[in-house]
């Protein structure tokens, strides 16, 4: 019975050591790839991460090991992940892009592929990404020169012309949003109302245009404003809830954002500009 017990010790323990040799093997191997890798559970808490990732996003291993991804995903929504869950474990895999941020506060566009583990009974997910390089073509930029923006908001009509891609396969989209921008809608109203989910649709428009729904969403709220800025005498509380705002903060701070100005500086500047042309 004692020399049996020390054979199952021995056993065990050479078990033991070589689970922990292929693992310190595979953590090798991670930390050769050039992509930046995080593990993760369902709940997006982080479980590992290689030197890729840490180098990417500026953490070290200790701090990205006590986060989750919603920390470092800037378009992070959690009922949008879980939707992506779902589709993940049917399909084993799911490519989209989104915004990173670094621990200098950089905000990186990147290509992310969550594939799909599962290892005695428990599941997993494999985030890879890969910073995007290339910058989005220019017709998907909000104006950054004053006078672009007199010329953009000088028709009210043709808006709608300007902000969105001709001839896309998201038409319905953009007009759901030309239609009801100016109401208090959302990612999960024009998921609805073209028939979509809230997850399936972010992938979609951000595959088609490098953007989030809620992106255009802004983009053309942020036209109107600029007309009603320009062309007419209203307050901002009153341009605010006629773009589809419930409150003149939450505007203010989009319009600065945006524009790197406030609204009223934005009006008094533009009409200096008109004027003096």
């Amino acid at each position: 019975m004692v020399f049996d017990s020390c054979i199952s010790e021995q056993h065990t323990y050479q078990v033991t050591q070589q689970l922990e040799k292929e693992l310190r093997l595979t953590n090798l191997l991670m930390d050769c790839v050039t992509d930046a890798v995080f593990w993760v559970k369902p709940n997006a808490r982080i479980l590992y991460v290689n030197d890729a990732a840490c180098s990417l996003v500026g953490y070290s291993r200790e701090e990205l090991l006590c986060m989750s991804i919603q920390y470092l995903n800037l378009e992070f929504l959690m009922e949008v992940w879980l939707q992506h869950w779902t589709t993940i474990k049917q399909k084993g895999s799911l490519y989209f892009e989104s915004l990173y941020r670094t621990q200098t506060g950089l905000s990186l566009p990147v290509q992310t592929t969550v594939t799909y583990m599962e290892e005695d009974g428990r599941e997993y997910g494999c985030i890879s990404i890969r910073e995007i390089k290339k910058r989005q073509p220019e017709s998907f930029q909000f104006p950054q020169n004053p006078a672009l923006d007199i010329v953009a908001t000088k028709k009210s009509s043709e808006p709608c012309k300007s902000i969105f891609p001709s001839g896309s396969q998201l038409n319905q989209v953009f007009k759901f949003i030309e239609s009801n921008y100016n109401q208090s809608i959302g990612l999960r109203d024009v998921a609805q109302a073209v028939g979509y989910s809230p997850a399936y649709l972010t992938d979609l428009v951000r595959r088609h245009t490098g953007e989030t729904v809620n992106h255009w969403i802004i983009k053309r709220r942020m036209v109107a404003a600029r007309t009603l800025l320009l062309e007419t005498d209203q307050c901002v509380n009153q341009i605010a809830e006629a773009v589809g705002y419930q409150h003149e903060g939450h505007f203010f701070r989009q319009f600065r954002q945006y524009h790197d100005t406030t609204p009223h500086a934005w009006r008094k500047m533009q009409r200096q500009v008109a004027t003096s042309q």
